[in-house]
């Protein structure tokens, strides 16, 4: 039986993106570019995060905090001449609204940092709490050591609290983080030798439902498979791969396959494969060959709610897009969105790394089986009233977890209608396309 799972999440909070000079806003259609109202110095890798609704609200790079009117909020403690940008991440605060934690390393410290952005009382002018916790870190910035210890954000299924995942010198601790801070789960796993050699985790790209991520070593030869279990936090598996046929890589966005780049030759393996997987030759020989993108790029990104986007690195104008990632016959656009600023020309954009935002993955899952049987489940928080399902098929359902067959393959467009017990929350809908591929067609024989 073949199964294939995507995630729809019901917010928007990766959809605006601050690259190279650019403000990129994925809520509209097609997106708009606006130039970003100041000048600013980093490696572009930044992070930023939207409120429900795709508004921006706060972004960070390698030396401040900014809020959406790109004044600075914080400044980061930056020693002179330099600039961070190993481990940036922005995460609501859950159960707090309009509060957000940002985490950046404070190299003085030899620590990561989380702060607060208390935006509950004033969103543009947040109250800054330091040093809210601290996790230590190590990055010799005068030598090729790779940083270690960058705490890793995955959302908890069902709910608004997060996992965090800890990497320290070869070993991975979990913590949980809810309305009440941070806690040690007890939780730690021994990260494997290859070839009898310890490597350390310096960074990760991530399946869209955050339950799974291949992390990046300083070899950039070797990755890990970790596959977690987003419900109790436990890491079911740890599997590495050596990889020596790979420049850049992103998962798609309904998490079936991770795609990844050498010279501009796109190729895509599905994700069920890295888990069994271990040498380069078995990367390659369950990889399948995409297209040429057309034009040299630096780095590749999915959004959550589809599309695959990377800069055409030729004239530095242009973000490329691949769509329908997760079907049989994806289509790559080189010169699809123009850019208010070439990005060739950003102060520092050698690196043309795109923005690494964070999505909240809950909403609901939908989980084909053979025959046109599709498994539904709401994963949101349990504070409703009632559910309605449109199947985008003329079929609805009330259910929490309903099945439903589908009586042909294609695209459907499914939508969940939640409405909520708290008279403050508004109803919400949430919409995502649903490819079924597994019914198989008949054969009839006519006899004469």
């Amino acid at each position: 039986m073949l199964a294939t799972t995507l995630f729809a999440t019901a917010q928007k909070e990766d959809n605006v993106w601050i690259f190279a000079g650019n403000r990129i806003d994925f809520t509209t259609e097609p997106p708009t570019v606006t130039p970003v109202g100041i000048d600013y110095v980093t490696e572009d890798n930044i992070t930023s995060v939207s409120d429900r609704n795709g508004n921006l609200v706060y972004w960070l790079n390698g030396t401040s905090l900014y809020n959406s009117h790109d004044e600075v909020v914080y400044s980061l403690p930056v020693e002179k001449g330099g600039f961070y940008f190993y481990g940036l991440s922005i995460v609501p605060f859950p159960g707090r609204d309009n509060v957000y934690l940002f985490v950046y390393p404070d190299e003085k410290r030899s620590s990561m940092v989380v702060s607060i952005a208390d935006g509950s009382e004033d969103l543009l002018h947040p109250k800054i709490t330091e040093y809210y916790a601290e996790f230590p870190f190590y990055y010799a910035r005068k030598s090729n050591y790779t940083p270690d210890g960058v705490p890793l954000f995955f959302q908890k299924y069902g709910s608004r609290d997060f996992w965090l995942l800890y990497s320290w010198f070869n070993e991975i601790k979990v913590y949980a983080l809810t309305k009440d801070g941070f806690s040690y789960t007890g939780k730690k796993y021994k990260v494997p030798k290859v070839h009898d050699y310890s490597y350390d985790i310096d960074g990760c790209e991530m399946t869209p439902d955050r339950s799974k991520i291949l992390a990046t070593t300083s070899s950039w030869t070797t990755f890990f498979f970790i596959d977690l279990d987003t419900k109790t936090g436990e890491i079911k598996l740890i599997n590495p791969i050596e990889i020596h046929s790979m420049e850049a890589f992103a998962f798609s966005s309904g998490n079936k396959y991770m795609y990844h780049l050498r010279g501009r030759s796109l190729s895509r393996i599905p994700v069920e494969a890295l888990g069994v997987i271990s040498t380069d030759e078995e990367f390659r020989a369950n990889s399948e060959y995409v297209g040429d993108l057309g034009c040299n790029i630096g780095d590749i990104k999915f959004l959550t709610s589809g599309g695959m986007y990377f800069l055409n690195e030729d004239d530095g104008e242009y973000i490329g897009r691949v769509k329908d990632c997760d079907s049989e016959h994806p289509v790559i656009e080189n010169k699809w969105l123009r850019l208010a600023k070439n990005a060739n020309e950003h102060k520092a954009s050698y690196v043309l790394a795109l923005p690494k935002t964070y999505c909240y993955p809950y909403g609901f899952t939908a989980s084909e089986q053979c025959g046109g049987e599709v498994h539904f489940a709401y994963s949101d928080d349990n504070d409703y009233a009632s559910l309605l399902w449109n199947f985008g098929d003329g079929n609805t359902s009330t259910d929490p977890a309903p099945v439903h067959s589908y009586t042909a393959n294609g695209k459907y467009t499914v939508s969940i209608t939640i409405n909520y017990n708290s008279t403050n929350r508004p109803t919400r809908v949430v919409t995502q396309d649903v490819f079924v591929n597994n019914i198989t067609k008949k054969l009839v024989i006519v006899r004469e």
